[in-house]
């Protein structure tokens, strides 16, 4: 997989990540069009033979960093990737002087929760109603 700053060329791509991926919080493609417009905006993909398979959103302040969204194809779920992805995607947010990452998660997201875990973050605390559909939130968080 090589990883390398989203551009517009990938959006479509992006978006159809993101619809298989959630439904009723999905973004629409105004929102990912808007994030080339934020300075504090960082944009990563996953590539494999050419294709997004993987993305991930973070707005960064400081030293700080909190993840918008996150995804990977359903196709290439269960082979380790998003770790993978993730783990390197850390390293870039490093060299960018972030040395904290905050995230919301879905409580009954046990999958993303699980990996998050492994990832090194830890649950913060609960956001009652967070969702559009009343779920809570976790807020999970980890130190780089």
């Amino acid at each position: 997989m090589i990883i390398t700053e989203m551009t517009k060329e990938h959006i479509d791509e992006v978006i159809e990540i993101n619809n298989l991926s959630f439904t009723t919080d999905a973004w629409n493609e105004q929102g990912f069009y808007r994030e080339f417009s934020l300075e504090y905006s960082k944009k990563w993909v996953g590539l494999e033979d050419g294709k997004v398979i993987a993305y991930a959103i973070f707005w960064c302040h400081g030293t700080e960093a909190f993840m918008m969204t996150f995804a990977v194809h359903p196709e290439y779920r269960s082979k380790g990737i998003a770790f993978n992805f993730l783990t390197e995607v850390f390293k870039l947010l490093k060299k960018e002087n972030i040395n904290y990452i905050e995230l919301d998660v879905r409580k009954s997201n046990l999958p993303a929760i699980k990996l998050y875990k492994k990832l090194g973050f830890s649950i913060e605390r609960e956001r009652p109603s967070f969702y559009s559909d009343g779920e809570n939130a976790f807020v999970m968080s980890k130190e780089l």
